[in-house]
């Protein structure tokens, strides 16, 4: 058994993981800013695609499509990260303190009020909205900045520089812009014509069915630091009604059910700042409670 420092060491980690991960799903920050991929989760850069796709369990669980929240039909199995732990973070709900200016396309007269929702996976954002696609792209073609390049499927394309001179492709409809140079697969994925994260690994199905909300939601592989915390968590999530909720729930799925004992499960309740309740069911760990203390270095905004 292991001693009461180590287990301290081992719950401080798990919280300064999600005040870190509630700091991203909430920060204004531009798409120059490292992908949450590269900030958080494993940095085994062995880890590749075809490997972890030998690693997944069994489990008998299907999406289903019909009534799964839109954000999920845009989330990717392959990752471009090397170690890439498909880490996503997805909101509805944006504090007052937000501004998606640095996101939007610059020529555009787009603001946050019209984004629906906003979905970050590896260095991908999609905006989930409203848009008129032909005003958008009439305002490219005429903007210094900004290159249209045509469509691919129904989707207009648009090359935009950014103000330190680097480029980003958008491909934009009239219910979502996507930001990202796997545009292409990520259209395909939402139309069904290509392979999406749940049609891999349905884990990550039971991770949504397990999650209470569908409004500010993160997931990922591995523990929130890699092994670090604890090697046997094969991934985990949070949900809130928004980023700032004073209730969230946090899921973990164990490799085993063997794996999730009474002490390992008292170690993940350090994710919260005030515990409600705290279950283990199998291989599935939940842990309902206040938001963990934010250290100031890791405020949104700062």
């Amino acid at each position: 058994m292991a001693d009461s420092s180590s287990r301290m060491s081992r719950r401080s980690v798990i919280a300064a993981a999600a005040a870190v991960g509630l700091a991203g799903c909430t920060s204004g920050e531009s798409d120059d800013a490292a992908p949450p991929e590269e900030a958080a989760g494993t940095d085994d850069a062995s880890d590749t695609a075809t490997s972890r796709e030998d690693d997944i369990p069994d489990r008998d669980i299907e999406p289903d499509w019909e009534q799964a929240a839109t954000f999920r039909t845009w989330l990717r199995f392959d990752s471009p990260v090397a170690g890439g732990t498909r880490r996503f973070d997805y909101t509805e709900a944006f504090p007052d303190d937000v501004d998606l200016a640095t996101v939007l396309p610059a020529f555009s007269d787009l603001t946050i009020d019209d984004v629906d929702g906003h979905l970050i996976q590896g260095y991908t954002q999609v905006l989930l909205g409203g848009y008129d696609v032909e005003a958008i792209a009439a305002a490219a073609e005429t903007a210094d900045e900004a290159t249209y390049e045509g469509t691919y499927e129904g989707y207009a394309v648009i090359t935009e520089e950014m103000p330190g001179g680097s480029q980003r492709t958008l491909a934009i409809d009239s219910s979502a812009i996507v930001i990202g140079d796997d545009y292409e697969v990520r259209i395909d994925a939402r139309n069904g014509e290509a392979d999406r994260l749940e049609d891999v690994d349905p884990e990550f199905t039971h991770l949504f069915h397990e999650l209470p909300h569908e409004t500010t939601v993160t997931g990922q592989y591995d523990a929130p630091q890699g092994s670090v915390v604890n090697e046997d968590i094969y991934l985990w999530g949070v949900s809130s009604e928004t980023p700032m909720a004073e209730e969230m729930t946090w899921v973990f799925v164990f490799d085993s059910a063997d794996s999730l004992t009474e002490e390992a499960l008292e170690d993940l309740e350090a994710v919260s700042s005030d515990v409600h309740s705290a279950e283990r069911d199998g291989r599935t760990a939940t842990v309902v409670g206040a938001p963990p203390e934010v250290p100031e270095e890791a405020a949104p905004g700062e």
